[in-house]
C-alpha cells in the first residue's frame, strides 16, 4: 500500500493492502486464501519436518503458534508445539491429528515441556477433541491453545 501526501494534506491510496508484495507474506489467512508464500523462517522449519510424525526442536524465539498456523494453511496438516525452557518440540500430523498418546505426553511432561498448543486444519475448528483434552491432563498445566488454519486461537482446559 502506497500513501502519498500532496498539497493541502490530501492522501491518496495507490494499492489495497491485500495485494501489495509483501502484505501476507506467511500470515495464515493470507497463506490459506491467497496462496501467499511462507516465511523464510516458516519454509526452513516446513523443510524440516517433511511428512507425517516428523519432528524438530527449535529454539524457542525461532516458531510461534502463529507459524504453526501458517504451516498448517500450506500443507493442511496439524501440528502441535512442546515447549521446554529455550527450545521447543514441533511435531507435523495428518489432516486429523498429531501422534501424542497419552503415554508419550506423561514421558515429555517429565522431561519438563509444557504443551503450547496445537492446529486444527478446518477454519474455525477451535474446539477441543477428546484426546486433546486426555492429552493435556497428562501435563500439570491447566490449559493449552488451538489455532485453526487461518490463524484465529482459543484456549482449552483439561475438563
Amino acid at each position: 500500500m502506497l500513501i502519498s501526501r500532496e498539497k493541502n494534506a490530501i492522501f491518496t491510496i495507490s494499492a489495497s493492502i491485500e495485494h501489495g508484495p509483501h502484505i501476507g507474506k506467511g500470515v495464515p489467512w493470507a497463506v490459506l486464501k491467497h496462496d501467499r508464500p511462507l516465511t523464510n523462517r516458516q519454509q526452513t522449519l516446513l523443510d524440516k519436518l517433511p511428512g507425517y510424525d516428523s519432528r524438530v526442536t527449535v529454539r524457542k524465539s525461532d516458531v510461534s503458534m502463529s507459524d504453526l498456523a501458517a504451516l498448517t494453511a500450506k500443507t493442511k496438516v496439524e501440528y502441535a508445539m512442546f515447549t521446554r525452557g529455550p527450545e521447543r518440540l514441533i511435531i507435523r500430523g495428518d489432516g486429523f491429528h498429531v501422534n501424542i498418546g497419552p503415554l508419550e505426553a506423561s514421558v515429555l511432561c517429565a522431561r519438563g515441556y509444557r504443551w503450547s498448543g496445537h492446529t486444527h486444519v478446518r477454519a474455525g475448528d477451535l474446539a477441543p477433541s477428546e484426546g486433546d483434552r486426555k492429552i493435556l491432563s497428562q501435563f500439570g498445566h491447566p490449559q493449552s491453545s488451538i489455532y485453526d488454519s487461518m490463524g484465529a486461537n482459543d484456549f482449552f482446559a483439561k475438563f
